[in-house]
């Protein structure tokens, strides 16, 4: 019964609309006045063709308007949509744009295809476009934006039509940026096992490590492994001028309260963020530092990433932006890295 109820008021919203819309009036008024006129009466003799346009049409068009009520919805879903829709014509000329794109457009200055990729050749431009044109298939395409400073996937459709090409385009840079991250962890691990014979020697694996995350934009790192007598043991590394700096050894206890074991405790990867707190405070009685640590850092922590594989705990301080879902990713890559190069020096020494 309620549901009905808001139903019937939804539709006379609609019908109130159309009721107060002056082109309806403007439609009455000619039909009415045509009317009356072939009745060879008086012009405004009679106000029933009047009246009755303005009912039809607007009980017709509310009735239009309520039914695909949510199609039109979906219809304005591309005006929302916050990376690119619109529509060019065969030289690549924005004709349709709307919404949050419009509002790109000009912003950027945007009025040809061509503008958003200008790294890209004309030839090449026109080529993707001639494509789209000749098939019924969209096109798909990869592409940088210089102007925009992102990656885009380009998503062509032709309309047989109009002969325009209905484009959008979808924000991939987080992607491109997550597998570079990623082509870089793969080249460590690669180079790390290519020269584990001078690892054995100098048994810096872990510097090589802290190295390779603080080049990735964070400010400090706790690499710790775990003891027989169930401890974390390891080494604190930050950035100060430039250079890396590594602490003495840190035992952090197995019943400590400290972050690092709080990867362990949930048996997953952990994150946390004083943007998550109304105060330092508040950040810090929920992630009790060590004294130590703290005091090797000598910064402010703000957000750190923690995650442990086998004996292995790792925790990260205080990346430079905010932490994404892919910073997750990278995290359990480089901790599995690690575990794994650790792993096989210790195989290779058990066997000398």
């Amino acid at each position: 019964m309620e549901h009905a109820i808001k139903t019937i008021l939804i539709y006379f919203k609609f019908l109130l609309k159309e009721l107060i819309s002056p082109l309806n009036y403007f439609m009455a008024f000619l039909i009415g006045v045509v009317i009356n006129y072939f009745q060879g009466i008086g012009i405004f003799s009679s106000l029933v063709p009047f009246i009755v346009p303005i009912i039809v049409q607007s009980i017709s068009k509310a009735s239009v308007k309520f039914g695909n009520r949510n199609l039109d919805l979906l219809v304005r879903l591309p005006m929302e949509k916050k990376d690119p829709a619109f529509v060019i014509n065969t030289s690549g000329e924005v004709v349709a744009s709307e919404g949050k794109t419009k509002d790109f457009f000009v912003k950027n200055k945007v009025t040809n295809f061509q503008d958003i990729f200008e790294n890209q050749q004309v030839k090449v431009i026109k080529n993707l476009i001639t494509e789209s044109c000749s098939t019924s298939v969209h096109t798909t395409e990869e592409w940088y934006s210089p102007r925009i400073e992102k990656w885009y996937s380009i998503n062509m459709k032709s309309d047989e039509f109009s002969n325009n090409v209905l484009v959008w385009l979808d924000d991939i840079s987080l992607r491109k940026k997550l597998d570079e991250r990623l082509s870089k962890i793969r080249n460590f691990s690669t180079q790390m096992m290519l020269s584990i014979d001078e690892q054995l020697k100098s048994t810096d694996s872990y510097d090589r490590l802290a190295q390779f995350v603080l080049d990735q934009g964070y400010k400090g790192i706790f690499i710790t492994n775990k003891e027989k007598n169930g401890n974390l043991k390891g080494f604190v590394y930050s950035l100060i001028n430039g250079q890396i700096s590594k602490s003495g050894d840190i035992v952090i206890p197995k019943d400590s309260e400290a972050p690092i074991w709080k990867s362990r405790h949930s048996l997953g990867i952990v994150t946390d963020s004083i943007n998550n707190y109304t105060d330092l405070d508040v950040f810090y009685q929920n992630n009790r530092f060590d004294t130590r640590v703290l005091k090797f850092l000598d910064f402010k922590i703000e957000n750190f990433i923690n995650y442990h594989e086998e004996d292995i705990s790792v925790i990260t301080f205080n990346k430079q932006s905010e932490i994404t879902q892919h910073d997750l990713i990278l995290m359990e890559g480089i901790v599995n890295s690690a575990f794994t190069i650790n792993y096989l020096v210790n195989i290779i020494n058990n066997c000398k």
